[in-house]
């Protein structure tokens, strides 16, 4: 099976069989480096179904292995994802504070977030069908009063622009007007985030997280160029891998205006803003 249905409640595809003792494996913590590779394919070899439900760092995911690479670390990976930022996060929002998701995926971190006892969070997720799975793993956690899903992507202005769906990868696509494949180009909603903040009355963040495939750049200068230094991040975990993409270094100016690195790793960077 392989479907984005997301009507059948969570546990009706928890792994049974075969597929509880693989997932075992991955409990035991055999499942590192290469070895997660094998497993995802040993679990294709054996035809078991997918998507499948389970527990993941004290969380409901209904998970999608073999289209989204989030997904597919979350189920064959003995390791837990993106330690650091959690820790970071977890200091940064304990206590009601406010998370924004950029990129938001299936919702790894904004449902953190809320674990860790964030009050508000807004998670940005642009491509419907990830978007579904969002919004199912946010009702499967009974955290709708807390996290709130948004179908759009962030940019300078109001707009709508073109979505390029990377089928293989589906936390890959990127806004963009350079082909892709073949259909893979659907239209999405554009706004200024520091609009959404205004529509939605945010006057701080405690934690921003952003993800965006090169276009970090062109989410944060327009943010940072039009809201005061009181709604700016307190910490702010930016990936860099795409850094190449940027029409301007995002990360240099952070560090020039007032925050600074306190960790980075192969994906990511953090900043603290100074008092």
């Amino acid at each position: 099976m392989n479907t984005d249905d997301t009507t059948k409640p969570w546990g009706a595809l928890a792994p049974v069989g075969a597929a509880r003792v693989l997932l075992l494996l991955k409990q035991w913590g055999l499942a590192r480096g290469s070895a997660k590779k094998h497993l995802g394919r040993l679990w294709s070899r054996m035809g078991l179904g997918t998507p499948v439900d389970i527990r993941y760092a004290g969380l409901k995911f209904r998970v999608h292995p073999f289209d989204n690479t989030v997904e597919n670390k979350m189920l064959f990976g003995s390791k837990l994802r993106d330690e650091q930022e959690l820790s970071q996060m977890r200091r940064a929002v304990a206590g009601g504070g406010v998370f924004l998701d950029i990129g938001a995926n299936i919702g790894y971190y904004a449902l953190m977030a809320a674990h860790f006892g964030a009050g508000r969070v807004l998670a940005f997720e642009p491509n419907p069908r990830v978007y579904a799975r969002l919004r199912f793993n946010i009702a499967a956690n009974t955290l709708e009063n807390r996290v709130k899903p948004l179908q759009m992507a962030l940019g300078a202005e109001a707009a709508t622009m073109t979505l390029i769906v990377t089928e293989r990868d589906m936390g890959g696509s990127r806004i963009g007007n350079d082909g892709g494949e073949a259909g893979s180009a659907i239209s999405v909603e554009v706004a200024p985030l520091s609009k959404v903040l205004q529509d939605g009355q945010i006057d701080r963040v405690d934690a921003l997280k952003i993800d965006v495939e090169g276009m970090e750049d062109a989410v944060l200068f327009p943010f940072f160029e039009t809201s005061p230094r009181s709604l700016w991040p307190r910490l702010l975990i930016i990936e860099h891998t795409s850094q190449q993409s940027w029409k301007r270094d995002i990360l240099s100016w952070m560090l020039d205006s007032g925050y600074r690195e306190i960790e980075r790793n192969r994906s990511n960077a953090m900043l603290e803003l100074n008092p």
